[in-house]
């Protein structure tokens, strides 16, 4: 198999079972344009099945084990392309019991949900005593039919069940997950249909599926927004749970046997945020570092119509140091590691070692991983989603110069009239590279990372940093390139998860939204304002748990005059009024020291300790240290409070904004604008108009040409203006006088002009 171009030829090998009694498989040469019907009308054709080509057969990507069972399977529909996706397989496993294959099946009937459905008997006397057959007498399906509730018997039965293989448990109506860390053969379309139209309860055995169903039925009957919520803590297998619900839940519309074009979206969305947004944690070699929520679109007759990612909380700490034993973000060293000789060169690439932001820990490489092979996945994945090679290498070129940033070193610098303690680069050609990178000025860019510019009684001031000051402008820098890149990656992928007839201000269904957040972490000495975001986000949860589950549900009992034995649930309301509470709340006193000139950490933590030493959720360390604790739900967590104003205020330094924005690449200055979603409008009026005024010149030499009249010189020069040059002189009707720099000011102004709701309107 050779990469690079459209036209390049693959080999699909494709396994038809029991279709044939003489061969294992067929191998088919094809192109990334090549669909899947086209492969399966020849494999039908050269196997001389009874039905026409392509008429009552389709292809499945499945993934499988060495015993043959099959672990996950998907139809593919008939104009996707089976080797884009063979593409993104994994090269190297994670296991040698793993397989990715593709196989011919038999078309599932597109009937799904009518009432006349019957149920393979055999298929649920092979579900039961295969995979979730349990003994009575040792385990319950679910948690309510326990004959004694209490933690030591529930976490017995859990274990029970886990032992035994079964991993999904019920409590009512919620589902409890256990995380096997391997592949249990229950996902492929035979337990689709099995759990189609089932209510939650004792009929089948708990499932995963079975959620998705319910709240896809819920929101067809009673035409209201549904919300799956997950979460658990880091490594607990939430962003698996996350693929299967959105598996089933594209699968459950009336093209779910295909897969929508949603889902392929998404599966190829996955690699590109994942790069961009996991890392390797002490506890986790792939750790997702945000939060996600996912809403699937529906029409109202229950089809997908479209798909929305929103990102929260990126770890952009991570960038610029990481804890022992951990690594920045997967992206960076899928560059070093799989860029070509040229690309090296063109980016100004070094080793991994060679950089601070990558080398502080110590950890350079994931065991079982070929780094190699993921950089190119990556790319193919971005391709699928729609960032074209140009869009790509400005990606890239960003990434370099944020680590390039990282090894920009300080000296202190003596002046002539002044005796401060200020600071200036040590290493100039570091600032040239990245200078090159983002296209702005040397000079510009080596002023804003040594001083900071202010305005007094009219006139302008030039302050500059000490080295504590110049580091965190640099660190910030770094910090808010990636951000910006990581939002406008989401931008893009939204984009395209975009249903392509219709824009989501035509949407008249209704949707399922999945939520994805951090597990609670806490990571011993180590937990600092990230982990305490992340749990102050779970604590939120727990209490929206303990609402639906205990609160509103007693007084449901109330209302109706059942008589019930009160239950008596920790109630974390006070945990949350420590945390958000106003004025007095941990939150609002670390934005109040924020603001206050001669605050600092420490000043922070002694207000901290004189306002809360006596609240219930708060502790103070019994031996002396900058560190605070808090009572959370899960558990007392202790945080450091070191830098934690610092991380609270996150800013991006007026001076280092305007050096980018002056810079002479669109995609950079795009980067730092204020709204994206106006920076992102923007751009396709833009496109627009050079189309528009493309199409305009041509018509006009087609008609001078047909006339038999020769293009001037004046004209031949205007013909071959740009189209933003053309657009200078245009509409003479409406005296339109647009200067360069005033459209470019426009283009800014716009953004800032556009309102919060027209930008929910656009992407939600």
């Amino acid at each position: 198999m050779s990469g690079g171009t459209e036209n390049n030829r693959y080999i699909v090998q494709v396994f038809v079972g029991a279709l044939s009694q003489h061969y294992e498989a067929l191998s088919v040469e094809a192109s990334k344009q090549t669909t899947s019907d086209e492969i399966v009308s020849c494999i039908v054709e050269r196997l001389s099945l009874a039905d026409s080509p392509g008429g009552s057969y389709e292809l499945a990507e499945v993934i499988g084990d060495s015993v043959g069972q099959e672990c996950k399977e998907r139809r593919l529909g008939p104009t996707e392309s089976p080797v884009a996706l063979m593409l993104l397989w994994p090269k190297l496993l994670h296991s040698q019991q793993e397989y990715y294959r593709f196989y011919l099946r038999e078309k599932l009937s597109d009937s799904l949900w009518t009432d006349s459905f019957t149920m393979d008997p055999q298929l649920i006397r092979d579900y039961f005593y295969r995979f979730l057959y349990q003994p009575k007498d040792r385990e319950y399906p679910d948690l309510c039919q326990l004959p004694d509730l209490n933690e030591v018997v529930l976490l017995d039965n859990l274990r029970a069940r886990f032992i035994a293989g079964h991993i999904y448990t019920y409590v009512g109506s919620i589902l409890i997950a256990v995380n096997p860390f391997k592949f249990h053969p229950i996902y492929n379309p035979k337990y689709v249909k099995l759990y189609q139209n089932r209510r939650l309860g004792p009929e089948l055995p708990p499932h995963i599926f079975a959620v998705a169903d319910a709240a896809y039925h819920c929101m067809l009957k009673e035409r209201r927004n549904q919300c799956i919520v997950i979460s658990g803590e880091s490594g607990s297998g939430k962003t698996e749970s996350t693929n299967f619900l959105l598996h089933h839940l594209t699968a459950l519309s009336q093209k779910g046997s295909h897969g929508s074009g949603v889902e392929q979206t998404i599966l190829s969305a996955g690699p590109v945020l994942e790069a961009f947004g996991n890392a390797k944690t002490a506890h986790n070699n792939n750790s997702s570092r945000f939060g996600k929520f996912i809403q699937v679109n529906y029409k109202e007759n229950g089809m997908v119509h479209g798909a929305v990612v929103q990102k929260y909380l990126l770890e952009k700490s991570r960038i610029c140091s990481q804890g022992r034993n951990e690594r920045n973000y997967h992206v960076f060293y899928y560059l070093l590691a799989g860029a070509s000789d040229s690309e090296k060169n063109l980016l100004h690439l070094q080793k991994t070692e060679d950089y601070s932001y990558l080398s502080k820990s110590g950890c350079y490489i994931l065991d079982n991983v070929d780094e190699n092979y993921e950089f190119s996945r990556l790319k193919q994945s971005m391709e699928m989603v729609g960032f074209t090679p140009e869009k790509q290498r400005r990606l890239f070129a960003v990434l370099s110069a944020v680590l390039l940033l990282g090894n920009v070193e300080f000296q202190p610098r003596k002046l002539t009239y002044h005796h401060d303690e200020a600071v200036g680069v040590r290493n100039p050609e570091v600032v040239l590279l990245i200078s090159e990178l983002l296209r702005v000025k040397q000079e510009t860019l080596l002023q804003a990372l040594t001083a900071k510019r202010a305005r007094a009684s009219g006139e302008t001031l030039v302050i500059n940093y000490r080295l504590p000051e110049a580091i965190a402008a640099r660190d910030a820098m770094a910090k808010c390139l990636y951000g910006a890149l990581f939002d406008w990656i989401v931008l893009q992928v939204n984009h395209a998860l975009l249903s392509k007839k219709d824009t989501l201000r035509d949407h008249q269904g209704n949707s399922i939204g999945v939520l994805d957040i951090f597990g609670f972490e806490d990571f011993g000495l180590c937990n600092s304002f990230e982990q305490f975001c992340i749990n102050y986000a779970n604590e939120h949860l727990q209490y929206y748990f303990n609402q639906h589950v205990f609160k509103y549900e007693q007084e449901e009992y109330r209302k109706e005059g059942i008589r019930w034995t009160d239950i008596e649930f920790m109630d974390n309301t006070a945990c949350l009024q420590l945390i958000e509470g106003k004025p007095n709340g941990l939150l609002c006193m670390l934005d109040d020291q924020c603001n206050f000139p001669g605050a600092t950490n420490e000043t922070l933590l002694q207000k901290f300790n004189s306002v809360h030493k006596e609240n219930n959720f708060y502790e103070i360390p019994q031996r002396r240290e900058a560190a605070f604790i808090v009572r959370h739900y899960a558990g007392k967590v202790k945080y450091q409070v070191t830098e934690m104003r610092e991380k609270n205020l996150d800013l991006m330094r007026q001076d280092i904004v305007g050096v980018l924005k002056n810079s002479s690449m669109a995609f950079v200055r795009e980067l730092v604008g204020a709204d994206p979603v106006a920076v992102f409008r923007w751009a396709i009026v833009r496109a627009f108009f050079r189309g528009y005024f493309a199409f305009h010149e041509a018509g006009r030499r087609h008609r001078q040409y047909r006339d038999g009249n020769k293009p001037s010189a004046i004209q031949s020069r205007y013909r071959n203006h740009t189209p933003n040059e053309n657009l200078i002189s245009f509409s003479p009707k409406h005296n339109s006088n647009i200067s360069g720099s005033s459209r470019s000011s426009y283009g800014y102004q716009k953004q800032r002009n556009i309102n919060s709701n027209e930008s929910q309107v656009g992407l939600q």
